[in-house]
């Protein structure tokens, strides 16, 4: 008889021991929570600390509150007067809505796949849609030197420039 209530009160014990350890889940300083339920999002936690959900019934999806970065391939591209050259493409990114981020894409190895198509996809399309002076030189300035003396050479004027396609590239 003794046995059989110490069994009993083990397996009530260890019930309880698992539903309170799905009972509580902490918020990281770095972090922010999407709570679900039935894969529903039903809240927005922003605040560190612990916090109470729903056992078995919610579930907690952190995402990174810091700055992300991606960083794609270095692949070559040709220009438009079809030159090959290669460009390595990196950005920095953060989840500011983390309750539109789960809808859209609802993790951070789906988003970086599609931050592959579409920067990779932009940043090709601008280069093919220039010389590559263009894309290389930033202004026109012309070349000296270490003499000091101009280079002697027919110098194409550059009408975007580096910095200018890099900017029309954010955009």
């Amino acid at each position: 008889m003794t046995n059989t209530k110490l069994i009993i009160g083990g397996i009530l014990v260890f019930i309880i021991l698992i539903l309170l350890a799905d009972t509580f889940y902490s918020v990281d300083q770095r972090e922010q929570v999407v709570i679900t339920q039935f894969g529903e999002p039903i809240r927005v936690v922003k605040e560190p600390g612990l916090h109470i959900k729903t056992p078995f019934i919610q579930h907690a999806n952190s995402f990174e509150k810091r700055i992300l970065e991606w960083d794609g391939r270095a692949t070559q591209i040709p220009t438009k007067d079809k030159k090959f050259i290669l460009v390595d493409t990196y950005a920095r990114w953060r989840i500011a809505d983390p309750l539109k981020f789960f809808q859209s894409v609802s993790d951070e190895q789906r988003a970086q796949t599609r931050l592959d198509n579409i920067i990779d996809a932009t940043v090709r399309d601008f280069i093919t849609d220039q010389l590559l002076i263009e894309v290389v030189r930033n202004s026109n300035q012309l070349l000296v030197q270490s003499e000091g003396e101009e280079i002697e050479k027919e110098v194409i004027e550059i009408q975007m420039g580096r910095e200018k396609l890099t900017r029309e590239i954010l955009m």
